[in-house]
């Protein structure tokens, strides 16, 4: 459904989204595809406009095509929202997901930083862990209403990750190791919570198998947050969500 210049576009800026939904059968995965460019065309408008006010305006851009979807009106020409459409409305997928997770990126374009480790709790919840609840809702499964904690870690973990970019803006007011601390207690709460996971939701979800590994080199002593770039290799990556869709397991 996508174009193959956006496929390959998702592919390098998404690649653990993009690998994971490749276990599923192809309807299913051509639609986390669609879902996963929709959400990076909202993720990269902070990196697209020098104001706020701009990245306010495509933001209502991408409200404005919501409301055309779900009131069944013609949908404006662009790469995404034609395949998006169908999507959404042949999957019936709930708009207030959608609503929130444009509501919740648009919080990137906000010059304050979090107060506190809840409100980055809440973020990472309302951007990864709606977006893997989408993604649970395409799929399909009895425990797909159930998922959005595994993806606020995901998110948690992202923020983390990207401390060198985040800590002078959204993570201004916060301390590494206590939101390192915080996220390793998340994530060992959701491993025990949702362990084994249902089978068919893991092409929606097996990409946070990853965090784990990510967490434990971010804890590294050697470690530096401001500096350092913490990822997998690509065979690591492969071997990992095989292993964690296999077993069933995050």
């Amino acid at each position: 459904m996508l174009a193959k210049n956006v496929k390959d576009r998702l592919l390098a800026v998404d690649p653990d989204r993009y690998r994971a939904a490749l276990f599923a059968a192809a309807p299913e995965r051509d639609a986390l595809h669609v879902l996963y460019a929709f959400h990076y065309e909202l993720a990269k408008i902070p990196e697209l406009v020098s104001e706020p006010l701009l990245g306010q305006i495509r933001y209502q851009w991408w409200r404005d095509v919501i409301e055309e979807i779900y009131t069944d009106m013609p949908v404006r020409a662009h790469e995404i929202t034609t395949p998006l459409a169908h999507i959404l409305r042949k999957r019936d997928v709930p708009r207030y997901h959608i609503d929130r997770l444009i509501h919740a990126r648009e919080r990137d374009m906000d010059g304050h930083g979090f107060p506190d480790i809840k409100s980055a709790q809440t973020y990472a919840k309302e951007t990864s862990g709606t977006l893997m609840q989408i993604a649970a809702h395409i799929i399909g499964g009895e425990q797909a209403k159930n998922v959005s904690d595994i993806g606020e870690v995901w998110g948690l973990v992202g923020l983390l990750r990207g401390w060198a970019y985040y800590h002078d803006g959204l993570l201004n007011h916060i301390d590494y190791k206590e939101l390192l601390d915080f996220t390793k207690t998340r994530l060992d709460a959701v491993k025990a919570t949702h362990n084994p996971v249902e089978a068919v939701l893991m092409p929606a979800i097996s990409y946070a198998a990853l965090s784990a590994g990510y967490v434990k080199k971010l804890s590294s002593s050697g470690h530096n947050p401001t500096t350092d770039i913490v990822t997998h290799g690509a065979l690591t990556k492969r071997w990992h969500l095989l292993s964690a869709v296999a077993k069933t397991v995050i």
